[in-house]
């Protein structure tokens, strides 16, 4: 079986899901509650949402000027 330290786990794994499925995995262990309530992981998680949706946005604008260049040159 393979160790996961508890830190990887929060900071690399948890940091990318959604808010609600961190609100239910406060309920796993007292340690877990901590480590999701810390103002660091909240922290690092709205970093990272804000930079996923900048992304995801910035994809899709782009995709749309595309589609009418491609549009418009036919």
């Amino acid at each position: 079986m393979v160790y996961i330290p508890f830190d990887i786990i929060l900071f690399e794994i948890l940091i990318r899901l959604h808010g609600r499925s961190i609100d239910q995995y406060k309920c796993v262990c007292r340690q877990w509650n901590e480590g999701l309530s810390s103002w660091q992981f909240m922290s690092l998680h709205v970093n990272y949402v804000e930079e996923y949706l900048v992304r995801y946005f910035t994809c899709l604008l782009l995709t749309f000027i595309f589609k009418l260049l491609v549009h418009l040159n036919c």
